[in-house]
């Protein structure tokens, strides 16, 4: 992750169960997105332009930032979480400070405070245009806390 200090590695089985994990995200994979960095705490989520990604003015659709995030704010939660739990969102907040023109989206998330029912993660969204980065999003999310596993094992 081109922007984190932070040098700390995850374990081999980990890496590799956040990686089944996100190649089960449909929509995701749908759009092509790419997990291209994962430490702990911290996760980072590629996603080129395509016409599947854009709204009426060609850039990249707020929806579209907005998911990734959200899956970045998650997954850098899940590297704390997993084998054990995982999280589904609670909720989120995101402001769009310049609009998503470019080629590439990167969204890169971290983890700010994590509980035992909750964790609290950010993640700030940028679109690379002719190889430089520019900010287009900024996200704060609560995520609850959930076994690990099927449905069945969620509250009502």
């Amino acid at each position: 992750m081109s922007n984190e200090k932070n040098v700390a590695t995850l374990d081999h089985t980990l890496a590799l169960l956040l990686l089944e994990s996100f190649n089960a995200q449909g929509v995701l994979h749908a759009w092509n997105a790419r997990l291209t960095g994962m430490a702990p705490g911290t996760c980072e989520i590629s996603l080129p332009m395509s016409p599947l990604v854009t709204q009426q003015h060609g850039y990249f659709h707020g929806g579209v930032i907005g998911t990734m995030a959200d899956a970045a704010g998650g997954y850098a939660a899940n590297t704390q979480l997993m084998p054990v739990s995982e999280c589904l969102s609670a909720e989120y907040k995101i402001n769009f400070v310049a609009p998503a023109i470019g080629d590439t989206l990167i969204a890169r998330g971290k983890v700010l405070k994590a509980g035992k029912t909750l964790v609290v993660s950010s993640a700030e969204v940028f679109v690379v245009n002719q190889g430089k980065e520019k900010l287009c999003a900024i996200m704060q999310q609560t995520l609850f806390v959930i076994p690990k596993g099927s449905p069945e094992k969620l509250p009502a």
